[in-house]
């Protein structure tokens, strides 16, 4: 049995808080996702605050469009899919942070996620990821076939550097049933902060 410490998340503030821009429908939107996560003596930042560059991107289906940068959003019907023949085992996402601190875990969001749920089933799921950081550390993680509520969490051990580069490549897929595009919804990146940061009550 894993027993999750309980915790707590706030918006972040100050030099993690994202600035606000005005989309194509005239709707403001944050630059990327940013919030604090509490327990009870350990303090994070949970963001997707990096710069991502993809090694292959699905061509836009009309008005969808599949590119790396959906990953930072938070909307749903946004998702980045790989752009080669077959399943896209050995692409990846590479990822510049801006702000380098220790990771404690990357989180995903596989699949398709969108307000139809039909989507995540007919396309591919990631199963397995290769996970590279500083281009020095590499470890590969397993991901179980569920529709998450959340982002999935992969744990960062045995390394505690300043992460500035992290690396995610697909090494293999849950096979959807009416495509072989591989998809992820979302990325954030759980990083440890040495002290508590100060939270600003909600108005």
């Amino acid at each position: 049995i894993v027993v999750h410490p309980a915790y707590d998340t706030y918006s972040a503030r100050g030099e993690f808080q994202p600035a606000w821009i005005e989309g194509d429908d005239g709707a403001s939107r944050p630059t990327f996702r940013a919030e604090y996560v509490i327990e009870p003596n350990r303090y994070f930042i949970q963001h997707s605050d990096y710069d991502a560059v993809a090694s292959s991107t699905l061509k836009p289906d009309g008005e969808h469009k599949y590119d790396v940068e959906n990953i930072k959003s938070s909307e749903y019907g946004v998702t980045w899919a790989e752009g080669v023949e077959g399943d896209g085992i050995g692409e990846n996402i590479a990822l510049k942070v801006h702000r380098p601190l220790p990771l404690d875990a990357i989180l995903i969001m596989p699949g398709y996620k969108g307000e139809n749920k039909e989507l995540w089933g007919k396309n591919n799921r990631v199963a397995e990821m290769e996970v590279t950081l500083n281009g020095e550390h590499t470890f590969t993680a397993t991901i179980p076939d569920e529709k998450f509520g959340a982002p999935y969490p992969i744990p960062v051990r045995g390394y505690s550097k300043p992460v500035d580069n992290v690396k995610l490549t697909i090494k293999a897929v849950h096979r959807g049933s009416a495509a072989r595009d591989t998809c992820i919804s979302a990325v954030d990146l759980r990083a440890k902060l040495s002290k508590k940061p100060t939270i600003q009550a909600s108005r």
